[in-house]
């Protein structure tokens, strides 16, 4: 994940949140979400053998030439099994993303973005694509020979894209629109292989009719014990929150929405959402080992990274199934879930630091705590209210990325 604070995306994962139930939707949901669920699950077990190896001390953290090389082969050998379409140039599963000219004016190579396809079923259709995307770059091995594996950011979601991707392919049946796997380089060098690809696409981007990808679903904030995977983007794509909840959970998967505006640019999903294609970004929240060498395979629940695959799985079926894609919303109406999320972690921070005064702890300064309750006292306002006003939203943004930077 690109390093910046997480923001309160991450925090949205607090077991205040209730699981969501699929729900009835309209004949084409329904019969997508049937035929996802009669596809056998993926199992914690098929996603630990790429977790084990994309972030063994081999692959040097995926930040070397050789360890991303290394990387490289393996989705790509992933890919040549599974019998996936070459995305790039008809016969390639690699795109080169180019640099400057060395010194002799020869071309420099900065990485490379990895894809293939599964084609779409209705030849209507067949010209739409689905993309789930998952990062595979993470930071390497720093001055003092310490590897930052990034088990977590991001080999347990490329674990998840591989298997998402063995599942479709070997249903024996594609849904109707295009399936395509997609796992980018630099995204820790300011999303430039998100950048390159959204600027070089294989075929016209607006046939991309919905962009899925994910970071850090292996662990969760804080390593609580919490089921919650965080999903943003939503109200950006028509029906894409009710795409979601419909889908049966895994397990005791709970899901929660956040408006991507709380949080900004985190992920691969930036360049699609400045080009206005509908997203979805799943996420579980940022941990203590985020970015550092401790990010290591052990410390990954794979159980959780099978959940959320299997959620995703749905979610892509789903939307390539329906007879309608998702459409973008310039302005999304706004619920309460958002204020409820905010007046929930502002009260767990004032008890906590109520707790912390009791027992002679280290609390609050007399700023935080004041961020704090305003943000609590004006979520509370809002709920009793129902409604958002459209000049309390900038406040809310502002407050809870200052909430972020004070307190978090």
């Amino acid at each position: 994940m690109t390093d910046r604070r997480f923001a309160l995306a991450a925090l949205a994962a607090i077991s205040f949140f209730r699981p969501l139930t699929a729900t009835a939707g309209d004949d084409s949901s329904r019969r997508a979400v049937q035929e996802a669920q009669s596809v056998p699950g993926i199992s914690a077990a098929a996603v630990r053998r790429h977790i084990d190896y994309l972030a063994g001390p081999t692959l040097e953290g995926r930040g070397t030439l050789r360890g991303k090389q290394l990387a490289r082969d393996y989705i790509r050998k992933e890919f040549e099994e599974m019998h996936l379409e070459p995305l790039f140039d008809t016969s390639r599963f690699d795109q080169d993303i180019p640099g400057v000219a060395d010194p002799q004016g020869k071309p420099t190579l900065l990485g490379k973005n990895l894809g293939g396809w599964l084609p779409g079923s209705d030849p209507a259709l067949r010209g739409e694509y689905v993309i789930l995307s998952a990062h595979y770059d993470h930071l390497g091995v720093d001055g003092a020979g310490h590897i930052y594996a990034g088990a977590d950011d991001n080999a347990g979601s490329v674990a998840m894209l591989l298997e998402v991707a063995r599942q479709f392919s070997a249903s024996g049946k594609a849904p109707r629109r295009s399936l395509v796997f997609l796992s980018c380089d630099l995204e820790e060098k300011m999303l430039w292989g998100s950048r390159w690809f959204v600027a070089h696409p294989p075929w016209p981007l607006k046939q991309a009719k919905l962009f899925i990808t994910a970071e850090m679903i292996g662990r969760t904030l804080g390593d609580l014990p919490l089921k919650t995977i965080f999903v943003m983007g939503s109200e950006h794509g028509s029906g894409l929150r009710s795409v979601v909840n419909s889908c049966t959970l895994p397990g005791e998967l709970g899901v929660s929405h956040l408006g991507v505006d709380i949080v900004g640019t985190r992920s691969d999903y930036g360049p699609f959402q400045s080009e206005k294609v509908p997203f979805l970004f799943f996420s579980g929240g940022q941990h203590p080992d985020y970015h550092t060498p401790r990010d290591t395979p052990e410390r990954v629940d794979s159980t959780r990274v099978a959940s959320v695959a299997n959620l995703i799985a749905a979610v892509c079926q789903n939307v390539a199934q329906a007879d309608d894609a998702p459409k973008w919303i310039e302005r999304p109406e706004r619920d309460l879930d958002e204020i409820r999320t905010l007046h929930g972690i502002t009260d767990l921070v004032l008890k906590a630091d109520d707790d912390a005064a009791k027992a002679g702890g280290k609390q609050l300064s007399q700023t935080q705590r004041f961020t704090v309750t305003s943000m609590h006292q004006r979520t509370a306002q809002i709920i009793a209210r129902g409604t958002v006003q459209p000049d309390e939203r900038p406040w809310i943004i502002r407050t809870a990325q200052l909430l972020l930077l004070t307190v978090f």
